[in-house]
């Protein structure tokens, strides 16, 4: 058979196998967070409100063009650790120095790596997953970040194996799937590929469209060692 006669074989459909309990855990508390440690949760959203003067010290940082912090901190190191990047943002950068201690205290990690920016496209605008421990992410203006729980994802069209085609009509949302969305504020822990008997359940999510006239900024950590 010629190379241009050959057709893809792709997998049929599976039909929609419901769990008992979702693999997404909303909470209301940092406490809550340890549902992380949950073999069926691979999602933990944190839903809160943010405070005025960290909002309006987020908003400065959106007026800067091209604004990134991207660095690695030692758990325990203050707020002073982000430098001069935040010396006039003191509630953001308190918001980084405590994020950063919560996720060394939840993976006794002893350096994470820490990225602030602001975000006119969409980074990662398909759904896929991270081949990392977990990720931690929160935006503080704009849409948040995009998940789907596993109940609603077929794994077999992630990536190449949707053929272009979107995450709607590729086949990885199953029939009925729900897109779920984190609110600016929220603090969304995502369990990726690498966490400890997690290989093939890694969070799948996505980025939410960006724009110049309606950037985003987002907090992004990760367990570095």
């Amino acid at each position: 058979m010629d190379s241009d006669e050959r057709q893809t074989v792709v997998p049929a459909p599976r039909a929609r196998t419901p769990l008992v309990e979702s693999s997404a855990r909303s909470v209301d508390d940092v406490a809550g967070l340890s549902a992380l440690f949950e073999d069926r949760v691979n999602v933990v959203t944190l839903s809160r409100r943010l405070e005025p003067a960290l909002i309006e010290e987020a908003r400065m940082v959106l007026a800067r063009p091209s604004f990134r912090l991207l660095m690695s901190v030692a758990p325990g190191e203050g707020p002073s650790a982000f430098g001069p990047h935040t010396t006039a943002l003191p509630h953001l950068a308190a918001e980084l120095h405590f994020w950063t201690d919560v996720l060394a205290e939840l993976t006794g990690c002893e350096l994470v790596g820490v990225r602030l920016a602001r975000l006119e496209t969409a980074m990662c605008p398909r759904f896929h997953i991270d081949k990392v421990t977990v990720r931690v992410v929160s935006t503080f203006v704009g849409s948040g970040t995009e998940y789907l729980a596993e109940e609603d994802v077929d794994r077999r069209w992630l990536g190449h194996a949707a053929q272009g085609r979107s995450d709607e009509a590729s086949g990885l949302c199953r029939s009925g799937a729900r897109t779920r969305r984190a609110e600016a504020g929220d603090v969304v822990l995502l369990k990726g590929e690498a966490w400890p008997n997690n290989a093939g359940r890694g969070a799948v999510h996505r980025s939410p469209r960006a724009s110049a006239e309606s950037p985003r900024l987002v907090m992004t950590l990760d367990p570095v060692a």
